[in-house]
């Protein structure tokens, strides 16, 4: 909300929005991180299975601590088998569905997604350059290969032309090369 509030150039307001993220973040980081996991988990109640793309955004958004970061980036690399398909990453770890949702192995519960495919690669190339340029390319050949579709399991696609799926990447991957001039600098 802050990034908008500044961009329609309403500054005070801004301000008060930040400050009010500022302010949740070690909430969010007391209430919802899994030790054990490694991973922030979706929820505390119901669902509150362990979550690879919000544990990936808290990397992105910096609310994640470092060491935090650190272990999910550990994370990624170690179980990256069972969280990537041809670049698109799995809402969940391997193995793991949602509580309550649409049948297993389908949509959000087992499909492979590329919208959060930048604030993965973002949050991997901490320990693994390597492995998060070759997940940008993965993605981009599967595209290339298969369209771009809202998700993919296996052959099984759907929304062809899926516009957030293209897009949302670029962020995260954009993050991820900035990170890497500013360090070698």
């Amino acid at each position: 909300m802050s990034d908008l509030l500044s961009a329609a150039n309403r500054p005070e307001e801004a301000g008060r929005w930040r400050q009010e993220a500022e302010r949740l973040i070690p909430s969010i980081r007391e209430t919802f991180w899994d030790e054990k996991v490694g991973l922030f988990r979706a929820a505390t109640i119901r669902c509150k299975e362990p979550d690879i793309w919000g544990s990936a955004f808290a990397v992105y958004l910096d609310v994640a601590t470092p060491e935090q970061a650190r272990t999910i980036a550990r994370y990624f690399k170690d179980h990256y088998r069972e969280i990537v398909q041809c670049g698109q990453i799995r809402h969940l770890p391997g193995g793991v569905y949602w509580e309550e949702a649409c049948p297993r192995n389908s949509y959000q519960n087992g499909g492979y997604w590329a919208t959060a495919t930048g604030w993965f690669v973002y949050t991997l190339d901490r320990v693994d350059s390597r492995l998060a340029d070759q997940t940008v390319v993965d993605l981009v050949q599967d595209f290339r290969r298969c369209g771009i579709h809202e998700w993919v399991l296996d052959s099984q696609t759907t929304l062809k032309n899926y516009l957030a799926s293209g897009a949302m990447p670029l962020a995260g991957i954009r993050k991820m090369l900035e990170g890497r001039n500013s360090r070698t600098r």
